[in-house]
């Protein structure tokens, strides 16, 4: 994994192979196909590799130790200010070739169903709370905080614009309490 990952950074983009992983690790394609059945198994085990290398399970944690759904929902906004900077430049690989490359994609697309299965978790607890705003459907609310709260909005807004960490969180976060439950005060719920 950490080859693979090596790799992929010093490439700029996950078109790596097989057998560029085995001649990085000194062993066997054959034995690189022993643990993987496929390219498209490989980059879907690094990425999540790569989530447990940077802590990933634990940060998902505070969203679902978050007492309410605000809460979990400004944890949710948090986490993506301080974990997208660790995995921009590989995101950035991947999403170069996932159009032109099945074992790329199926990696991209998993990574976004977690994401997607994240938000929903947050918009349920809203509408248990009761906070969820009144006609705003559940589907739709997970739908808009999973691409408000996406790396390319991230991109755009830190990378493109200019925004610090701090803006990013404070005002997403603001964002998504206003759209998703109505609070216009920004966060006291």
């Amino acid at each position: 994994m950490n080859a693979a990952l090596a790799l992929i950074k010093q490439r700029g983009d996950a078109n790596v192979t097989m057998a560029d992983i085995a001649k990085a690790t000194k062993i066997s394609r054959q034995a690189v196909y022993l643990h993987f059945t496929d390219r498209a198994d490989l980059m879907v085990a690094l990425v999540r590799y790569a989530d447990e290398k940077r802590g990933l399970a634990t940060e998902i944690q505070k969203i679902a130790d978050a007492p309410n759904g605000a809460a979990a929902l400004r944890e949710m906004a948090a986490l993506q200010a301080r974990m997208n900077p660790t995995i921009w430049a590989a995101a950035r690989a991947v999403d170069a070739v996932r159009r032109t490359d099945p074992a790329a994609e199926r990696s991209w697309q998993d990574r976004l169903q977690h994401r997607l299965d994240g938000a929903r978790q947050v918009i349920a607890r809203l509408q248990t709370d009761g906070n969820l705003r009144p006609g705003l459907d559940s589907k739709s609310a997970a739908d808009l905080l999973w691409t408000i709260t996406s790396l390319r909005t991230w991109e755009d807004l830190v990378l493109q614009r200019g925004w610090t960490a701090v803006q990013y969180k404070e005002l997403i976060t603001k964002l998504l309490l206003q759209t998703l439950t109505g609070d216009h005060n920004g966060g006291n719920l």
